[in-house]
């Protein structure tokens, strides 16, 4: 028998949340949020909303999982108990879409698009709105593992995550790839 083909984004996907990590949640966080800030926020985001839309989501995901060992931000939401509590839970649920290949992958993509396409339904012309929910649901979504169950103390980690990241980046924290370069100055 032929084993089927498999995409590479599978394969990285799936290394990804295999290697999720507790020392790389904060990059992870504000890696995925700065992607769908500059889509949602600058590109913007037009209805009808589709599954291509979704799949663009959960490219910034996994892409975050994924970037977040080779960034560590300088400045970093303080962990309370229910930030630490999401914190491990996302790298839990990571762990255990991983274990199950790519039926886990599979999963926690159907989730993150389905989510995705109801979430800007729902928040049509609140761009602000739509990249809180869509942070949210996001992580919710891995942080719910496979059983999709969440503990009420992780979810509260993950709202008050989008909040001192908002907080953060609204007392002026820049991530350094949207800094400008002295080099590009002419």
């Amino acid at each position: 028998m032929i084993a089927p083909l498999v995409r590479d984004w599978q394969v990285d996907g799936l290394a990804a949340l295999k290697g999720a990590a507790p020392e790389d949640q904060p990059a992870f966080e504000i890696l995925y949020l700065d992607s769908l800030a500059a889509r949602v926020l600058v590109g913007g985001l037009e209805p009808p909303y589709t599954v291509e839309h979704g799949s663009e989501v959960v490219a910034f995901l996994l892409q975050a999982i994924a970037n977040a060992p080779a960034y560590g931000p300088t400045r970093t939401p303080d962990p309370s108990e229910a930030v630490t509590v999401a914190r491990q839970s996302l790298v839990a649920g990571a762990h255990a879409f991983a274990a199950l290949g790519l039926p886990g992958l599979a999963q926690l993509v159907n989730r993150v698009i389905t989510a995705t396409v109801g979430e800007l339904e729902m928040h049509t012309g609140e761009p602000d709105e739509q990249v809180r929910a869509l942070f949210r649901y996001g992580l919710l979504a891995v942080a719910s593992g496979p059983a999709n169950e969440v503990a009420t103390i992780a979810a509260e980690g993950i709202d008050e995550l989008f909040g001192a990241w908002d907080g953060l980046i609204g007392d002026g924290f820049v991530p350094p790839w949207r800094v400008p370069s002295t080099s590009d100055a002419g």
